[in-house]
């Protein structure tokens, strides 16, 4: 008879991972790699959301969650200008007008702070506890229970949550606000389910439909970040008109798909 796996051990499995990926780019995010903020940000908030949803498994965890949003908010501060960068220097091609050379320019200059707040004893700390969490988890005795017993109603409750975030679209005053907040349950939930890979196919479905909302969002999200961005500091070029024709293209997409439901 197959033995039924216990809530505990799955979730703390995905939570290893991202603590892994977490202490492992740190040393690359100071170097400056390419693509080392974007993982240690988002390991930050896969592991800051496994522990919101599933605090309740462990008897004691060794750091404030809180602590992980401030990591996140100071890798964030290159990452947002990181994204912008790439993805104009994409529509640019070979041009480098003087707008897109000030971007760059940002972007170099948060490295310092995001460097020195990667080196200071805080984050030493965080990253220590986090290591001391991984290896040595204080289970609480809901841990123990059976995976579907315990996290089948979390997932389903997750889930709930973001169809209402995706339903309260249509009659939002604001509906980009609104489509932001719907990309973040959509998040939410998908981390929610992954974390509960021990469930099988339940999960993975919910998963799967999590990511594929988040990234359809995500695309309305950042056509509004980068027209914001141009018109503000490049009003004049060419790209604008673009980013808004993606940005009408993306939403009506987005509309579209969501309609029949």
């Amino acid at each position: 008879m197959t033995e039924t796996p216990i809530a505990g051990a799955g979730v703390h499995e995905y939570l290893a991972a991202q603590a892994a990926t977490l202490i492992a780019m740190r040393e690359p995010v100071i170097a400056r790699e390419a693509d080392a903020v974007h993982r240690m940000r988002v390991a930050t908030r896969r592991l800051r959301s496994v522990l919101s949803t599933y605090g309740a498994l462990y008897a004691e965890v060794p750091f404030k969650r809180r602590r992980l949003r401030w990591l996140a908010d100071e890798l964030g501060r290159v990452r947002d200008l990181e994204v912008l960068r790439m993805r104009f220097a994409k529509r640019l091609g070979d041009e480098r007008p003087e707008w897109f050379t000030e971007l760059e320019a940002k972007e170099r200059d948060a490295y310092g702070p995001l460097a020195e707040a990667c080196e200071r004893e805080r984050t030493r700390r965080l990253l220590a506890a986090v290591e001391t969490l991984a290896a040595y988890p204080d289970f609480a005795p809901a841990a123990a229970l059976p995976a579907d017993e315990v996290l089948g109603p979390v997932v389903a409750r997750a889930r709930l949550e973001m169809t209402q975030a995706v339903a309260a679209i249509a009659g939002a005053a604001d509906a980009d606000e609104a489509r932001h907040r719907a990309r973040n349950a959509a998040k939410r939930t998908r981390y929610t389910a992954e974390a509960a890979a021990f469930l099988g196919e339940e999960a993975a479905a919910v998963a799967a439909e999590a990511k594929k909302l988040q990234n359809r969002f995500g695309r309305c999200q950042d056509d509004a970040v980068a027209i914001a961005y141009l018109e503000a500091h490049a009003p004049d070029s060419p790209l604008l008109e673009d980013e808004r024709r993606r940005y009408a293209k993306h939403v009506a997409r987005a509309e579209a798909a969501l309609s029949p439901a």
